[in-house]
């Protein structure tokens, strides 16, 4: 085992420049990975801090309280975009550049340069946003020409992403080993094939409509009549089901972490794929959602009525079916060996991934269901649509806090001896997984409990001050004590956060965590093969892979001569 990881991990002695230029001009796919996640991670905390100011204002419903009605629309916009643009889309960007050429068996990414010009183009774009913000911008702002140049910033974040996401998927359909097929690639580089190709499909979607909102706020706001309208017309991009694509590649770390745990196969690994494949195709289309749940469309009462529901109800069917795959390997190996397997952070944060993620596919699909009978006049008439009520709030928080944050913190558990050479502190990793998981549920649940039974509205765009000032909006005065208590979460939430960079910093930057060795955690897949981490700049090619688990293969080889 030990000549085939020498072999496999041959690399040349060719080194980048460790000064800071050298950062600046490198085409490294492992220095470029690192850059997206690290920064990443520090917008998350600030997107997690301005949340954190938009809800103190919701608990209550009668004024303002640290806000007024310009900066709460300003703010509330912010948060979003800071949270799905700046956070979940570019992390996993990041991990799947670090990681997919080496579960690949390629050198390098597709295109080395413009993987590193993704990463920059979205860093000054997330300047720039800020910038517009601050100068009273954005879609509620108050300076015409920094509302332009909100939509400008928006659109070189989705530049730059998009450059990203053409590259991973590139690198994954024309770079794999010849012998490496698309049914036998790692979970995690699959679940990045898939989100990158429905990020090429649907994200060029958003940048036609900030061209036709740019020119129509900048020379005639004929169609929008100022920029009231903005925000309406582009936030199905930080709703679900669209953020069901960005969790693809939670699936794809879960499927990594809960098998390699098990030191199991998945029982039918097509079958794995297809779910994975499927999650990322029922969050496309979520720009057409505004459409569909229209009040007053006729669409909704034919049988298009249906379609919304669909797209949860089989995001909701891919999710437990790959859930009850890697589960079933658990239950395999507690049967077989009747023991558990090694309780980590990383297997604790996948499958609390997991259960989150089922509960927005569900919360989801209720939601959808409810609305559509709401509006064709099947239900009970007279209640505000969950989908303009909290309700989505807390879809997001489920999405967002529960499944990506703890999606992000098993991966950088599971990852940092290989990206870092460090093993991360499990005692404070637990801690962490104790602090995110509740904070994400209290942050769900009180919007989740004002919207269903005080229809809570999540955000009126006409006037964004009602948001706020909402107390002649709900059925009774519930709404400021659920507020509170999604408030409470949502600072939970950001103290994990602040944990997560602590462990990050002392483990890592402070060299302070377990020095890696190769493979600290008996992995599967191909990238425990090399050293932690891999020599830097650019990798000799490995050798030819032949299967997604060559790590186990070589374990059950072992296994059974031993046993013959």
């Amino acid at each position: 085992m030990t000549e085939t990881k020498t072999d496999m991990a041959t690399a040349i002695t060719t080194s980048e420049d460790p000064t800071p230029f050298g950062w600046l001009t490198t085409a490294d796919h492992k220095r470029v990975g690192r850059l997206y996640i690290v920064s990443a991670i520090i917008m998350l905390l600030v997107g997690v801090l301005i949340d954190v100011i938009v809800r103190i204002d919701l608990t209550s419903g009668t004024d303002f309280v640290v806000l007024d009605g310009d900066s709460f629309g300003q703010l509330f916009a912010l948060s979003r975009e800071t949270l799905v643009l700046l956070f979940l889309i570019p992390i996993f960007l990041g991990f799947s550049m670090y990681l997919v050429p080496l579960q690949i068996g390629a050198g390098n990414l597709a295109f080395p340069r413009a993987a590193a010009a993704s990463y920059w183009v979205w860093l000054v774009s997330a300047g720039v946003l800020f910038g517009a913000y601050i100068g009273n911008g954005g879609p509620y702002g108050g300076n015409s020409d920094l509302v332009d140049l909100h939509m400008l910033a928006v659109g070189g974040l989705v530049v730059g992403l998009l450059i990203g996401a053409v590259v991973i998927g590139a690198t994954a359909m024309t770079m794999r080993s010849p012998g490496l097929y698309m049914d036998t690639t790692p979970p995690y580089a699959w679940s990045a094939l898939v989100t990158a190709s429905m990020l090429v499909v649907s994200l060029p979607v958003l940048l036609g409509q900030l061209v036709i909102l740019y020119i129509d706020h900048r020379y005639g706001r004929v169609f929008l009549g100022g920029n009231f309208g903005i925000w309406e017309r582009i936030d199905w991009l930080y709703r679900a089901p669209q953020l069901f694509m960005y969790s693809v590649p939670v699936l794809g770390i879960a499927s990594e972490v809960v098998l390699a745990s098990a030191k199991r196969r998945v029982f039918e690994p097509l079958a794995m794929y297809f779910s994975i494949g499927l999650l990322g195709l029922f969050g496309f289309g979520a720009w057409a959602n505004f459409a569909i749940t229209n009040e007053g469309s006729d669409i909704i009462d034919g049988a298009e009525g249906v379609v919304l529901v669909a797209m949860y109800g089989g995001a909701l069917l891919a999710i437990a079916g790959l859930l009850a795959l890697v589960g079933f390997a658990l239950i395999q190996t507690l049967m077989q060996n009747r023991k558990l397997p090694e309780i980590t952070t990383s297997l604790l944060a996948s499958l609390g991934a997991g259960k989150f993620l089922l509960t927005g596919a569900l919360c989801g699909f209720i939601g959808a269901a409810v609305d559509w009978l709401e509006i064709g006049n099947r239900g009970n008439l007279g209640n505000a649509q969950l989908r303009m009520t909290t309700w989505i709030t807390g879809q997001q928080s489920v999405m967002i806090y529960g499944a990506g944050l703890l999606g992000v913190l098993a991966a950088v558990h599971w990852w940092a001896p290989k990206i870092w050479g460090r093993q991360l502190n499990e005692l404070l990793g637990k801690l962490n997984f104790l602090v995110i998981a509740g904070g994400a549920f209290l942050a769900s649940v009180g919007p989740f409990l004002s919207g269903l039974l005080t229809d809570q509205p999540d955000f009126v765009y006409e006037d964004p001050s009602m948001t706020s000032i909402y107390s002649n909006l709900v059925d009774d005065s519930g709404a400021e004590g659920f507020s509170a208590l999604g408030l409470a979460g949502t600072l939970i939430v950001l103290s994990g956060v602040a944990l997560l960079l602590l462990n990050m910093f002392v483990s890592i930057t402070l060299k302070k965590g377990m020095e890696a060795t190769d493979d600290p955690w008996s992995g599967q897949s191909p990238e425990w093969l090399l050293s932690s981490p891999p020599a830097m700049g650019q990798l000799a090619e490995l050798q030819d892979l032949s299967s997604g688990t060559p790590l186990l293969d070589i374990a059950e080889a072992e296994e059974a001569a031993s046993n013959g």
